[in-house]
This record gives C-alpha cells, structure tokens and sequence, in this order.
C-alpha cells in the first residue's frame, strides 16, 4: 500500500513545500504524507488531530485536485478542519517539474542555545538540538580529513548530546514524528563511535610505549598494527556512511525540523493548565529525578561490579546533561555542579576504559599466540611488552576502583546538592 499516492519525485516536492506552508496547510499535507506512508484513516486521524470522516474527506480532495494543498481560507483567517477546498493557491508540480529548493541553510555555531525559561519544553527542545546539531555540522570536515582525532571527538560529543536530549524532551512530541531522526543519530553515532573508540585506545597505547625503556624485550607494534588496521576498517566505513545520500537525507530532514519549533509537538489545550510544559515547570523535578537516579546506586557502591559502575556512569552522563542543556536559564552554581559531574563521569570513564582495554588485550593475546605457533621457532615475538601492558591496565582499573569511595564522597556531599539547589532556585 506504500507510495500509492504519491510518486517519489511528488513527494520529495512536497516535503520540500511542507517546511513554508502556514499551519492549516501543513497539517493537510502531513496528512496526505502519512496516507502514502500505508497508514489507515485511523491512524491518520490519531496523528493529525482530525476526526476519521475529516481524514477520510481530506484524502479525497487531495486525490481529486491532483495532489494539491488546498487552502480553503486565506492564512490570517480562523479555520476549521471542515472548510471546504476552494482554490488550489499550494498546487503539487507535476512529475518532471522541478522544485524550488526551500530547505533553511543549516544553523552555524552559537555560544549559547538562547533557551528561555518561559519557553515550551518543546520549542527548547528544538533550541538544544539545532545548537548541538551546528556543533556536528561544524566538525564534520575535520572528522573527514581525519588530521586531528579531536574532530572526531566533538563530533561524536554533539550526536551524544542529541540522542540525550530525547530522553529530555521527547515526551513533548510526538513519537512518530522523532523516530526517524532518533534513528539517523544513532547511525551517525555508530559510524563515529568505533573509530573514536580505536583512537582512544591506539592513544592511551601509544602514551605508554613511550615510557618504555630501551631495553624493554618485546614491543607493542603487533597490539598497534592489530588495532591500527581495525581502526583503517571502521574509518573507511565511517566516511563511506559520511558520503552517502542516506546521510545527507538525515541532516536535510533533521535540519527542517530544528528549525521548525513546533512541527510534530504534542499540542498543549489552554485549558491544560495542570499538565506543566514550560521549562520553569519542568525542570526542577527532571533535574531532582536524575539526581535520584544517581544516588539510589549509594546502597550497592561497597559491592558494585563493573556493569554497575558503567550503569550508574551513564547516570550521571544523563544528570549532568540535564543541567547544561538549561544553563543559561539556572543560576550561577550550576557551573560548579557541572564541574563536579564531569570528575565523576570522568572517572567511571576511565574505570570503564580500563576495564574494555583488559578484555581487548587478553583476547588480543589468545588469537596473537595462536598466530605466532605457525611461525618458525626462531623467529617467534615474545609477548612480554603486551603482557605488561596488560598487567599495567590491570593495575589502573584497580586503582580507579579502589578510589571511587572518596570521588563518591566529595560528590554526595551537602555542599553539591546546595550548589544544585541554589542554581535550580534561579528558576
């Protein structure tokens, strides 16, 4: 039942249209949108806010007037669903017509999001996602040429920062509207996590072997070489995804609806005045939930295993997230509150590294010994400077283990919930 409405090229023109069009036009084009999309006039009616004998009627004017947007009033007038179609001032071009190209340029980097505390959870929504999606765009070429690996690294920070805020204000939308862009993020932070991932490791290696002393038996190049042509692989992948058209249709798309503050949010009645939506409202009792969510790992800390402390590590990547997506908005302790939140990620970041290090070097070394048994005796590799390097990841993931009660303490301290307390009270 897919595309029996509209032919590719229609569609794409309308999509092109859809961003320009005043609110009632764009409802009915979203409309015909989803009926092309195999959905039933019930669904329809659910996404639209039209009742199904108005979708049912409304797909069949588009399908008389041949695809057009059909107004039915002037845009500064009052409408209602029921209008009916009068001229057709938004006609669909005929297939071998070309379309205007109406899409806005993407957003260049600000300082700030420009989030108000009287702003919409989900107009904010928008605000963070086009800030952090400049930051993609702005690093993208860096992370093409692949010169500087911190390219690379903000990039992946900004998709992180993204697929983050869903959690934040997805609620204020609708699901189907953010699933497609949820997704492309998700593909987008795949390609850029793997190479970002060997980099690390390649880096922290590297840092390492430079420590070595010259009479040091052995040598880390095989671990180097090993992950160097891992990291060939995942890179090659990674700008193939970078270069597709599936890519470029993500941020074509993306971009139309950060810059479109509304386009797919959950509508908000006046007579809703219980349901809380603005960012004054909402954020002090989303900030004091993730915070909850941290402390409650305070009971099994004396015990916790690794998955634990990764668990409780995106924790606190979600609460600390949370606080700097609205902090123009709160008061000035919040920058001491991110400072302290960024030690204890950090931490539990590098306890993680260590602990996915361990588990690399020791498979590396299970399939590196069974290479080296099909290689004369003479010329086999000693293992020794791996081995070390094993012993020594061993030793840094203890250290950071043993240590994490004291980073524990300093952050669950009085002192860090007054900060919070104080900057969430500017609100």
């Amino acid at each position: 039942m897919t595309g029996h409405l509209l032919t590719s090229q229609q569609r794409q023109i309308l999509e092109e249209k859809l961003y320009n069009l005043p609110e009632i036009l764009r409802r009915r084009a979203q409309l015909l949108l989803l009926y092309d999309d195999g959905l039933t006039t019930y669904q329809v009616a659910q996404e639209t806010g039209y009742s199904r004998s108005q979708a049912r009627h409304w797909k069949h004017q588009f399908q008389v007037s041949g695809f057009a947007i059909v107004p039915g009033v002037g845009e500064a007038e009052e409408a209602g669903p029921d209008d009916a179609p009068s001229e057709t001032d938004f006609d669909l071009p005929s297939v071998g017509e070309t379309a205007a190209p109406l899409d806005p340029p993407f957003p260049q980097r600000t300082e700030k999001p420009g989030i108000l505390a009287e702003d919409g959870m989900a107009e904010a929504g928008c605000k963070v996602w086009q800030f952090h999606f400049a930051e993609m765009l702005a690093h993208e070429d860096g992370t093409r040429l692949g010169e500087e690996i911190e390219a690379l690294h903000d990039m992946r920070v900004a998709t992180r920062r993204m697929r983050s805020a869903f959690d934040v204000f997805g609620a204020y939308f609708k699901v189907k509207v953010l699933k497609p862009y949820l997704k492309g993020l998700r593909q987008t932070g795949r390609a850029l996590g793997r190479v970002r991932d060997l980099d690390v490791l390649l880096e922290k290696a590297a840092n390492y072997q430079a420590t070595l002393g010259a009479d040091t038996p052995g040598s880390l190049e095989p671990l180097l070489g090993h992950w160097g042509q891992q990291r060939e692989t995942a890179r090659q992948r990674m700008l193939a995804y970078l270069g597709s058209q599936e890519y470029l249709d993500f941020k074509r798309a993306f971009n139309r609806f950060v810059q479109a503050p509304g386009l797919g949010a959950r509508p908000v009645r006046p007579d809703q005045v219980e349901a809380a939506y603005r960012v004054r409202d909402v954020v002090p009792m989303m900030i004091y939930q993730r915070l909850a969510a941290v402390r409650a790992y305070d009971a099994i800390l004396n015990n916790a295993s690794f998955v634990q402390l990764h668990a409780l590590r995106i924790e606190f990547k979600k609460l600390r997230y949370s606080v700097e997506y609205f902090r123009e908005v709160l008061g000035d302790e919040a920058r001491a509150v991110i400072e302290d939140l960024k030690k204890m990620q950090d931490h539990l970041g590098d306890l993680h590294d260590a602990d996915v290090a361990c588990q690399l070097l020791g498979d590396f070394l299970k399939t590196w010994e069974d290479s080296q048994r099909l290689q004369p005796l003479a010329e086999r590799q000693t293992p020794e400077a791996i081995l070390a390097y094993l012993a020594y990841q061993h030793t840094e993931r203890h250290r950071l283990l043993v240590t994490f009660p004291q980073a524990w303490e300093y952050f669950n301290r009085p002192e860090f919930r007054q900060d919070l307390a104080r900057a969430i009270a500017g609100l």
